[in-house]
């Protein structure tokens, strides 16, 4: 897309990236004059989000995976960065991954706020997040195959029918073994969620010194569905 540069915004914020990261960046597209998509060496990812996460006042709503091997031979991962500093615009940094080894290093050690998006990449794509501290499942149940990841392009078999779900739900909450918290359940369901949820507080006393909680329940596949079964103009009706 051809942007007008004169009022292209986030021009300063990617001049000192390059600078302080020389080399790192080896393509950079425009989509609009508020957001820019930016492609980095992928050994230099978390470092290039965190640089821009705790630099330059950006935040991290959104991260995501996507099947670009008919495209260019590769997977790729994107981390949508909501820069709110003095220059608000959108810096999308995205890597690509090998498609053989599929592979690419956890930004959650250098920025926590990609723990859930990284863990969805990896249930969906089967990409491999190097690093990453947490290595349960985050959308897919307990029971779905290890080595079927849903929004490959060559992943889902629609004649494939799974064997009966179990009733022992095998997800390992944290802390299960700390004995000096005590352990409140709150849910399956909860009266603020729009969906199931189950939480698990750790508390120590009257104060609350951990939590952890899982979601997803009611997950659908949405995504798999518009992208294989309906057309433009149907998918506003599956939300």
């Amino acid at each position: 897309m051809n942007v007008n540069s004169s009022s292209n915004r986030g021009e300063a914020i990617l001049a000192a990236l390059k600078t302080q990261f020389p080399g790192a960046v080896l393509d950079e597209e425009r989509q609009t004059p508020e957001q820019v998509t930016i492609t980095v060496k992928i050994n230099l990812l978390p470092d290039i989000v965190h640089y821009l996460y705790y630099q330059h006042d950006g935040w991290l709503p959104v991260l995501f995976g996507n099947d670009e091997r008919t495209l260019n031979g590769h997977y790729a991962v994107y981390y949508a960065l909501s820069m709110e500093g003095a220059e608000k615009c959108w810096i999308v940094v995205k890597a690509l991954v090998d498609a053989d080894s599929r592979e690419f290093p956890s930004v959650t050690p250098r920025v926590p706020a990609a723990v859930w998006g990284e863990r969805e990449i990896r249930d969906m794509y089967g990409l491999i997040p190097v690093g990453l501290p947490d290595q349960r499942r985050l959308v897919l149940p307990d029971d779905w195959p290890e080595d079927m990841h849903p929004l490959r392009k060559d992943a889902m078999d629609y004649r494939l029918r799974p064997e009966p779900t179990t009733d022992s739900e095998t997800y390992p909450f944290i802390n299960e073994g700390n004995s000096d918290a005590q352990v409140i359940p709150v849910g399956p369901l909860h009266i603020t969620s729009d969906e199931p949820g189950h939480f698990r507080l750790f508390v120590d006393g009257e104060q609350i010194v951990d939590a952890d909680y899982r979601l997803f329940y009611v997950h659908r596949g949405m995504e798999k569905l518009a992208e294989t079964r309906m057309g433009y103009n149907e998918v506003t009706f599956l939300s």
